[in-house]
């Protein structure tokens, strides 16, 4: 939404509209989530930048039921059934196996997201919000550019992967 804080005038309009003129112009990042070989998980990912905090909703649909583990990784691909999408993101580093954890504990890395929760009819839906995210910033804290992962199996917090990549989506901007 943009909020226009300025008057127009017939012969100069010499103001600023949105993040610079005092609005509050959202910033968003999406992703949509494809199927690695053999499964059949689709979904999508948003991320939104509103008062200067991140929040993300994750719709995920033809997945398996059950707890299933979610998050963001280092690079953006997912090339290689999701491989290439690397370790789970930690800001500008590979996330250290041994700092993996869910998100309300004390050690964890920036991509750790916990687990969707998939229903019977195959579909689930998660939503967060990180304050230590940036959106847009190119900063080591921006979720853009990374790939999101689900996995196989539910995340426990103490393992440094939730089984295999079952699908995966690369986080761009808007």
């Amino acid at each position: 939404m943009i909020r226009y804080g300025c008057f127009v005038l017939l012969l100069s309009a010499a103001c600023d509209v949105g993040e610079s003129g005092g609005g509050n112009t959202d910033k968003t990042a999406s992703a949509t989530i494809a199927p690695t070989t053999g499964n059949m998980v689709t979904g999508t990912v948003k991320f939104t930048l509103h008062d200067g905090k991140v929040s993300v909703v994750i719709n995920v649909m033809s997945a398996p039921e059950g707890m299933h583990g979610f998050h963001i990784h280092q690079n953006p691909a997912c090339g290689n059934d999701g491989m290439d999408a690397g370790a789970h993101w930690d800001g500008a580093a590979a996330g250290d196996p041994t700092t993996h954890g869910l998100p309300e504990g004390a050690t964890h890395h920036l991509g750790d997201l916990g687990n969707v929760t998939i229903s019977a009819a195959g579909t689930g839906m998660v939503m967060a919000t990180n304050a230590a995210w940036t959106l847009g910033d190119a900063a080591a804290t921006d979720v853009v550019p990374h790939a999101v992962i689900f996995h196989a199996n539910m995340d426990d917090g103490t393992m440094p992967s939730a089984g295999a990549r079952i699908g995966c989506g690369v986080i761009a901007a808007d």
